[in-house]
């Protein structure tokens, strides 16, 4: 009886055993799980400069899509670096991304609120977008930010005159044609607002002229149609004043192409004859 037992106890210890060999044999030949992936290091802020530095040479080179991670890079190093979301902006905009631009341009002015730069760009998208007020919210930021600034000046005067607000846009394309002379926009738009708000006649004059000078004749064109409508309109003495100064902005009014204006004037001329008989002028 106590050999059987013993025999049964010996069996049961020898499977225990037998168990546990097994157990750590199956251990012993489980392969290793594989190492999850290491991530990259995160950017330090020392490497911001380096990998800006290496942003902005692929820009210069054309390559702006190489140069998008790398600014990238630069913010998660630096995120309070404002040429690096500036470079993104310009990049955004180019590459024809305006709501990614718009957050860079923001971002810009959340680290420096009088950028002029960024409310420039900021405008020039709002006029894209159609949104005038907000186009000229930005353009008078720039302006308060920096006077002399000839994009935002430009851009505000044009603005201004499609508004009809004559002064304002006179007052900023002034600015404009000064800092820019070789500037045929800024001097053509600043032009047009002076015979639009039909004052300082000489100096308007002398502007036109020197559109006409570099190949441009609107002003010829401009004048002879708005002496028309005045003609029209039986404001005689005013429509050859404005057909006067047709031929004070062309060098070559006696060409022969223009006789067509000489022409209009001497027919203002008889009318205000014909008028001024009428009345027993």
């Amino acid at each position: 009886m106590i050999c059987d037992k013993a025999g049964r106890g010996g069996a049961l210890l020898l499977f225990v055993l037998l168990a546990a060999g097994c157990s750590v044999s199956e251990k012993a030949e489980k392969p290793a799980s594989p190492e999850a992936p290491s991530k990259p290091a995160p950017e330090s802020p020392s490497q911001a400069l380096s990998l800006y530095n290496r942003a902005i040479e692929e820009v210069r080179a054309g390559r702006l899509g190489a140069a998008v991670p790398l600014l990238q890079g630069t913010l998660r190093a630096q995120p309070d670096l404002y040429l690096a979301h500036l470079a993104l902006g310009d990049i955004y905009r180019k590459q024809g991304k305006r709501k990614e631009a718009r957050l860079a341009y923001r971002r810009v002015l959340a680290l420096k609120p009088d950028h002029p730069e960024s409310h420039v760009a900021l405008g020039q998208l709002a006029e894209t977008a159609r949104s005038q007020e907000l186009a000229l919210h930005h353009y008078e930021k720039a302006v308060r930010a920096r006077p002399e600034f000839f994009l935002a000046r430009f851009r505000l005067g044009v603005l201004r005159f499609h508004r009809k607000q004559y002064a304002a846009a006179v007052s900023n394309l002034r600015v404009a044609a000064r800092l820019r002379p070789e500037h045929s926009g800024a001097r053509y738009w600043l032009w047009l607002s002076l015979a639009e708000r039909g004052e300082a006649a000489d100096w308007e004059v002398a502007l036109g002229r020197k559109i006409v000078v570099s190949g441009d004749t609107t002003p010829v064109t401009y004048y002879r149609g708005r002496a028309a409508a005045l003609y029209r309109a039986k404001r005689y003495e005013a429509a050859l004043e404005t057909i006067q100064r047709a031929v004070g902005v062309n060098p070559n009014w006696r060409d022969p192409r223009w006789k067509i204006v000489l022409d209009e004037m001497a027919r203002y001329k008889r009318a205000i004859e014909r008028a001024g008989n009428l009345t027993g002028k």
